[in-house]
């Protein structure tokens, strides 16, 4: 059964780590869950980059952390957060793209 991230996930939420780098956090209450994402493969920096619409080589690293079932993923930002066309000086709100994810 096709789920979509959203559903899985209990914590999906980015920030900036610098101006010029986001990171999105992805938390699950359990292992089943966060295996079923990792093992899944579709978490790429191909999917990333489509997904945000930016370079490949912008998608800095996709960690996962087994110990706390979590997952970081860290962007080069195309504009960094100072800029006066940034639209979201937090980062709080990029997380948006990855919702609808689709794991199989």
């Amino acid at each position: 059964m096709i789920m979509r991230l959203a559903e899985i996930a209990s914590i999906i939420r980015s920030k900036n780590a610098s101006p010029f780098i986001l990171t999105i956090d992805i938390f699950f209450d359990n292992k089943e869950n966060y295996e079923k994402v990792k093992n899944s493969g579709v978490l790429t920096k191909r999917r990333i980059a489509d997904l945000y619409k930016i370079p490949e080589d912008y998608v800095l690293g996709i960690y996962y952390v087994d110990l706390v079932m979590g997952i970081k993923i860290s962007i080069l930002k195309p504009v960094p957060s100072d800029e006066i066309d940034y639209s979201d000086v937090y980062g709080c709100q990029q997380h948006v793209p990855l919702l609808d994810l689709e794991i199989p």
